[in-house]
This record gives structure tokens, C-alpha cells and sequence, in this order.
């Protein structure tokens, strides 16, 4: 392989490691003739073509762990050897569960699975399983000799080949990893961990791939270009960069005070929660109890909301549990203030000057960012107090940082930071001026199908303006839809670790209430003030009360239009503000809706037992009827032939008319009748023409009408309504087979009468 065909990230990393070594004079005292005796020995004993000559009676003594004589066993011989691990990485810690197969010494049985979901196996089991391991070995070791190897993509192709070859689970045992390894330690490393993989390619500014042997490989290209093996790069890597790192976010301010100044100048990281008391109190042996602190927490300070407690309880359990080789990332919110490491262990000090900050450890302050220096996803860990990180692109950033960065210098110079040092925003204004026709609080019903979206679409363009897509949205209510989801709480939130695997975490998450008041707060400061729209389809589908919360309050406006009684805030909802709005959490006190925020629903009047609406919210909106035959300009005249014969000509217009007609004769209210849009208007305003599409209206009417009126609004009037279906009106299958045939012959004589044609009419003397 030339050198030239590698990435210039490869290229740095050996010139970068073979400066170094030169510079400080490091002697890499493995000798290269012992590693190839040792390997040489290695595949005379354990090479593929040795253990595929493996007979049964000796597989299971030759390769795993069992109750007898293990120093040869080949299990043993990767995990014990000193040689082998000085020379080829280690795989030592665990249990026996780690190699898929061994036998206790206690009782002779064969086990597998793990310490968790322990396994046993017969005799016959255990051989079967020990064969399939086996030939897993023999077929990976094939697999690689016969792969060209020469780039991450050939890398990332034989992982995927291996994983397809000798199945997943096998592909990522470290063991077996490790044994491809010395067989091939020319074209793998010999970095069996995941973490120390990744500590290594990020320490090297190389993006590590996201599959186990491609990563293998990255290490292996640079030794291959060092022209080093393992034991000579890990002595070089290890005296630069140490072991794997964990990089876990600080906050460093309280909401009133930044406290960063001050524990600079004393070497130290904190963190509140002074009620808890020392935290050593919440230890059980090596652990800490942290459902104890979650209980404690919710006592103390978050009586209403478990949930925040049992997040803030890992956040402090994390803090706690941190390491020497965590290094701490100082920070402001977003911005950038320093790294922290050479942790020390935690202490309590809540002596005069550190009540609100007392659980303690010293660090060394790094300043290795600019002033304004935030990460490339500025917004993980956002709102939190300890967070471990684990974005990619912010983890290569940091060691970049941490291992390269320049100190740009302490910027305290003694002095604590407080709220006002940092620039301040211009203040959010609720009352901007802003004049419109249109009411602030709206609701727009009526019976299905009167166009009540429709008439919402066309005026919110008449508001903001006919391509305006960024200052409304729209969200639809439901019975489960609740207040977490209209105006925001902390939620978990799906997010990848630094392996790439699916986690879970907490943020505080918006809803369409709080997103439309931030967007409408920040233009409040602006010269160009606008409107903002929030649009709620079927208000009363959901417990639109419950839904709104203390936020109902909001609704009552003054004569300028501004919320005439202001709320308390909560205080996610004003650390929530203050990262969108800058500024500190006190300015968010209190809640007002501002006089260009508006509000518009619509409630569909035939639902609005699913969810009554009391007088105290109804009062609060200012209300639009529309009537059943309201916006019916654009359906009149479109026809529809129907029946087999095709010998009906039906105007939809009046079909509608004359069932409603008959819907209440028979005392059934106005809101459970048809509106001239119950039908979707793409299906019966045809493109050209006055003519319906008679397929499409035939499909449509039987799945919607027919079955609107069947199960609902005329539910206990089947037989009346459906009289020309005889024997079948109690069958709805029965009563659309019947309108494909008969068209409205289906319907009730009345209906039939007043859905033909005026001339027909006259001539039957309907009309004169």
C-alpha cells in the first residue's frame, strides 16, 4: 500500500507520532523479530488449518475454558499469555461468559449466554456450540487473507463481509477479534475494545467509522505506514494521549449567578442541590442510590413534577460517579468556557461562598476556546447540569480541542462572571401595536363539511400573506393530546452515543404553543413587527381545558390585546426562554401573550359532546358560525350520473340538501348534517366542466357518506332514511351494493323527490 493513496488524516497521524517519538527522544522497546517468532508460533498451534483438523473429542480442551489444564487452551492462551497481551492487546476483565463457552470448575457444566441470562448446556449442546465457533474462526481467517485491504471503504466492506460470513455476534467478540488480529496483525490492530478504538482515532483527528473492524483497520494503516506494530504504537500513543476519555458537560450557573470566575481561580467544579446534603450519605458499597436523591430531589425541590427530579437525580448520580479520565467541558449555556480535568474525588463544602455551589471536586482549568466558541451541535446537553456527551462531530471537536487547542488564557482575571457581564438582548415587548381586523382568539364551527378549514386557510393568508410559511403552525387535537404536548416538558429524547447505539435522554421539549410566543417574543424587538398564527384543528376532539392548563388565563386580553392577567412561569419554562431569548431566567417571571400573536380553531359542532367546553374557556374566544349551506357557491350545478343504467342525473348540491332536509324532519340537529364540503371539493368541483367524476364520487359516497349517516347521524333512523334498501337498511355491505345499482333509489321517497331536477319537479307538481 502507498502512502499516497491514504486520506491526508492518515497522513498527519504518522507524521504527527513519528514527530513526537523524535522529539522526546522515546525508545519503543519492543523488538519486532520477538512479535514475529511469537506470532509464527502462534498459527503453527492455533492457525485456521489447526483447528478445522480439530476431531470432537478434543475441541472443547483445546479451545475453551474448562475444568481441567487451561494453559494451552487457546481461550486462555489469548486472555492470560503475557507475551500474547504485551505484544497483542488485551482482552482480560469480564467473566468466561465473554468467550460464548467454558465449563465451570465447580460442577463441570457447560454454560453460555451471559452473567445476566446464564445458559447451560448438555454435553452434545456445548460440542455443537463449540464447532460453530470453530468454523466461525477458520471461515473469518479465510475471509480476511483473501480480502485486498488497502482503504476504509475495503475496511468497512470486509466488516460487512464478516458479519454476513460468520454472523454478527461472532464478528464482535473481542476474543475473536483478537485472534484475527495476531494471525493478521498486519491489517488489523490490535485495539480490541470499542472505546479504546475510538479514543485512539479521536485523539488522532480521524473520524472513526462506525463498524468494529473498520475501525480495526483505520488504527492498522496508520501502524502499517509507522511501520510499527501494536506494542511499539501503543507505547508511543499511551505516553502522548493516555487511555479513553469521557467528555461531560457543567453547567455553571444557577439561573442568578455564573459561578465559572470563581471556580477557576480555586481549581474546583461544583454543582447545586445544597438540600441534598453530602452525597457520600446516598452510598450503598461501590454505588450510589439514586432513586434516594430522585426522592429527595422531588421533597425538596420539584414537588410537582417527578419526572424532572428523576432526571436531575441522574444528572447528579453521573456528576458523582465521574472518573479521572472524565474531562469536564465548562459551559454557559451554548457558549464555551473551558475544559476540566484531572478530576479529584468529590467532597462537600458548604462553608460561606459555596452554599449554592457545595458538592465539589478539584480539576484543572484548560482554556482552550474563544469567547464565543460553541460546539458544532451547539444545542445536546442544552438546559442541563451534568450530561455526559455524546454527538460525534461534538466529540471530535472537543478532543481536537483538549489534546491540540491553544491556551487562549485564564479571561477572568479574578472577577466572577455575573448575568450582566454577558450582553444583554433588547427587552421583549408585549405590546407592539401591531393593529389587524382580525379577532386574537378565535374558533370557527359547524357541521361537517362547511368549510371551516378552508375559511381559516384562506384568511390566515390574508393575515400573514399569501407564501408565509414560516410564522404559523398548525396542530391538530385528539383525546390523548395533552398540555406536555401544546406547550412543552421534558421528554425523552432519541439520541446516538459515541458508538453510534440508540439512547435515550431528557430535554426540554416545546410544543406549538411556546415555539409560535418564542418566534412572536423575539420579533416583538424588531422594527418590522408582524403576526404569528397558531391554527388548532378540532379543538374539541381533546379536553381543550386540561389541554391549556394555566395557559387558558393567558386568553383573557386587554383593550391593546395583550394577556390582561399574566402567570407565573415555570422554571423550565424560563431556563427554556432565557437559552431562546438570551437574557436570564428572571426576566420570564411571568407569561403574557403578546398583541401580534393570534390564536385560531376550529370545533366541529357535531363533536362537541366528545369534549363540552365550559362557559369559563368558552368566553374567552370569539366565536364564527358557519351554516350548513354556507360556501356552497362553487358545488352548484355539478352533476353526477348514477345508478347501473347511468340513468340518474344527480346534482350533488342538491342531494345533500334534501337528506338534510329529511335529517331534520326527523328532529336531528343541524351540526350532524351534511355541509357542501363533506365531500372533499377536489372530488365534486371538477377541474373542467360541471360534470363529477362518477367513479370517484361513487367510492367516496358509499366510504364516507353512506357510512357518516349509518353510523351516526341518522344511526337510530336506518330503516326510514335507507326505505328504498327494504329488507337490507340494517346492513351497511348491503346498502352500497344497493347504491351502485339504484343510485338514490336507496334513499327515503322525500329524497329521491327533492334531489331531482326542477323540471321534473314541476311536472310532478312538487314545484310551481
Amino acid at each position: 500500500m502507498n502512502i499516497t493513496r491514504i486520506n491526508d488524516e492518515y497522513v498527519n497521524a504518522v507524521k504527527f507520532l513519528k514527530a513526537y517519538v523524535l522529539e522526546n527522544n522515546l525508545e519503543l522497546n519492543v523488538r519486532s523479530d520477538q512479535i514475529e517468532k511469537m506470532r509464527e508460533e502462534f498459527k503453527s498451534q492455533y492457525g485456521p488449518s489447526e483447528l478445522a483438523a480439530l476431531d470432537d473429542d478434543s475441541l472443547l480442551s483445546f479451545m475453551f475454558y474448562t475444568t481441567g489444564d487451561n494453559t494451552n487452551a487457546l481461550c486462555c492462551w489469548l486472555e492470560m499469555n503475557k507475551e500474547c497481551k504485551d505484544y497483542f492487546g488485551s482482552i482480560s476483565g469480564g467473566s468466561a461468559y465473554k468467550f460464548g463457552l467454558f465449563q465451570k470448575k465447580e460442577n463441570g457444566v457447560w454454560m453460555t449466554g451471559s452473567p445476566q441470562k446464564p445458559q447451560e448446556l448438555s454435553e452434545s449442546e456445548a460440542l455443537s456450540l463449540g464447532k460453530n465457533i470453530r468454523d466461525a474462526l477458520v471461515k473469518g481467517a479465510h475471509i480476511i487473507e483473501n480480502t485486498v485491504l488497502d482503504s476504509l471503504e475495503a475496511y468497512e466492506t470486509l466488516h460487512d463481509n464478516l458479519a454476513a460470513g460468520i454472523g454478527e455476534q461472532y464478528c464482535n467478540w473481542s476474543w475473536i477479534h483478537k485472534y484475527f488480529s495476531v494471525l493478521f496483525c498486519d491489517r488489523l490492530s490490535s485495539f480490541h475494545s470499542t472505546d479504546w478504538q475510538i479514543h485512539v482515532l479521536r485523539a488522532l483527528k480521524i473520524r472513526p467509522s462506525d463498524k468494529y473492524y473498520a475501525r480495526s483497520g483505520q488504527i492498522a494503516m496508520v501502524q502499517k505506514h509507522l511501520n510499527w506494530y501494536y506494542g511499539q504504537f501503543f507505547e508511543a500513543f499511551y505516553e502522548k494521549f493516555g487511555g479513553p476519555r469521557q467528555f461531560v458537560r457543567i453547567g455553571t450557573s444557577d439561573g442568578v449567578k455564573n459561578y465559572a470566575a470563581q471556580w477557576a481561580k480555586r481549581g474546583v467544579i461544583a454543582m447545586g442541590w445544597a438540600k441534598l446534603g453530602n452525597l457520600t450519605e446516598y452510598t450503598k458499597g461501590d454505588s450510589i442510590d439514586r432513586k434516594a436523591i430522585q426522592n429527595q430531589l422531588k421533597e425538596r425541590y420539584y414537588q410537582s413534577n417527578e419526572r424532572l427530579a428523576s432526571r436531575k437525580a441522574g444528572e447528579i448520580v453521573l456528576y458523582y460517579k465521574c472518573e479521572s479520565n472524565t474531562v469536564f467541558v465548562v459551559m454557559d449555556g451554548e457558549r464555551l468556557i473551558a475544559l476540566a480535568d484531572n478530576v479529584g474525588a468529590y467532597y462537600f463544602n458548604g462553608d460561606h461562598g459555596d452554599e449554592n455551589m457545595p458538592h465539589q471536586r478539584t480539576a484543572s482549568w484548560k482554556f482552550v476556546f474563544e469567547s464565543d466558541a460553541k460546539m458544532p451541535e451547539k444545542s445536546e446537553g442544552k438546559l442541563t447540569s451534568c450530561y455526559q456527551l455524546k454527538n460525534k462531530e461534538n466529540l471530535l471537536f472537543l478532543y481536537e480541542r483538549y489534546y491540540y487547542g491553544e491556551d487562549f488564557g485564564n479571561p477572568f482575571h479574578g472577577e466572577e462572571i455575573q448575568k450582566e457581564d454577558v450582553p444583554k438582548e433588547k427587552a421583549v415587548c408585549f405590546h407592539t401595536g401591531y393593529q389587524s381586523s382580525f379577532e386574537r382568539n378565535r374558533i370557527i364551527f359547524g357541521a361537517p363539511g362547511t368549510g371551516k378549514s378552508f375559511t381559516l386557510n384562506r384568511e390566515a393568508k390574508e393575515l400573514l400573506g399569501e407564501e408565509n410559511e414560516n410564522d404559523y403552525e398548525r396542530v391538530t387535537f385528539h383525546p390523548d393530546y395533552s398540555y406536555a404536548n401544546f406547550v412543552g416538558t421534558y421528554k425523552p429524547v432519541p439520541c446516538k452515543d459515541s458508538n453510534g447505539n440508540e439512547i435515550i435522554t431528557y430535554a426540554y421539549v416545546p410544543g406549538p404553543f411556546m415555539r409560535v410566543y418564542v418566534k412572536a417574543l423575539k420579533n416583538s424587538r424588531e422594527k418590522n413587527i408582524k403576526p404569528f398564527l397558531l391554527i388548532i384543528e378540532e379543538m374539541n376532539r381533546a379536553n381543550a381545558a386540561a389541554v391549556f392548563g394555566d395557559i387558558f388565563q393567558l386568553l383573557d386580553r386587554n383593550e391593546e390585546n395583550i394577556s390582561e392577567y399574566p402567570i407565573q412561569a415555570s422554571e423550565e419554562m424560563k431556563k427554556y426562554l432565557c437559552e431562546e431569548l438570551g437574557g436570564t431566567p428572571d426576566d420570564y417571571l411571568k407569561l403574557r401573550i403578546p398583541d401580534h400573536m393570534f390564536l385560531w380553531a376550529t370545533m366541529n359542532s357535531a363533536d362537541q359532546g366528545v369534549f363540552p367546553m365550559d362557559t369559563a374557556f368558552k368566553r374567552r374566544w370569539d366565536f364564527t358560525y358557519l351554516g350548513i349551506d354556507d360556501n356552497d357557491e362553487k358545488i352548484r350545478g355539478k352533476y353526477v350520473y348514477l345508478a347501473e343504467d347511468q340513468s340518474q342525473k344527480v346534482e350533488w348540491n342538491k342531494l345533500r340538501k334534501a337528506i338534510n332536509h329529511f335529517l331534520a324532519k326527523e328532529k336531528i340537529n343541524e351540526d350532524k348534517q351534511l355541509g357542501p364540503y363533506f365531500i372533499s371539493k377536489n372530488i365534486v368541483v371538477p377541474d373542467e366542466g360541471d360534470e363529477i367524476d362518477r367513479d370517484r364520487f361513487i367510492r367516496t359516497f358509499k366510504n364516507k357518506v353512506i357510512m357518516y349517516l349509518f353510523e351516526d347521524a341518522a344511526r337510530q333512523k336506518r330503516s326510514k332514511l335507507f326505505e328504498g334498501c327494504f329488507q337490507n337498511s340494517s346492513r351497511f355491505s348491503e346498502i352500497c351494493r344497493e347504491f351502485e345499482a339504484k343510485g338514490i333509489g336507496i334513499f327515503h321517497h322525500d329524497i329521491q323527490v327533492d334531489t331531482e331536477p326542477e323540471e321534473v319537479q314541476t311536472q310532478s307538481g312538487k314545484t310551481e
